[in-house]
């Protein structure tokens, strides 16, 4: 029985840590943007990033662009039509 109890406790602390996450920055806004750590940019591919507020965007990869301090990723927001750059520092 104390074998279990020590497993669900390790559990729940295995749901206690925070996922990572990548900071970005639209660079025509100004307007902070996140995505998991982890997250591939491919053009074409759907992408899911979240505003400073925790709201979900779906967008689609258009273009990537590595310069070298940053990553420069094209989006187009599948609901809106609209687009913008995202820059993500490495």
């Amino acid at each position: 029985m104390r074998l279990s109890i020590s497993a669900f406790a390790l559990a729940l602390l295995a749901l206690a840590v925070p996922a990572h996450a990548m900071d970005g920055v639209n660079v025509d806004t100004g307007d902070a943007v996140t995505v998991d750590d982890g997250t591939t940019f491919n053009v074409g591919d759907p992408l899911v990033m979240f505003d400073a507020d925790g709201n979900e965007i779906d967008v689609e990869i258009q273009a990537v662009k590595d310069t070298g301090a940053a990553l420069d990723v094209d989006v187009i927001d599948q609901d809106s039509g609209d687009t913008a750059t995202i820059e993500f520092s490495k």
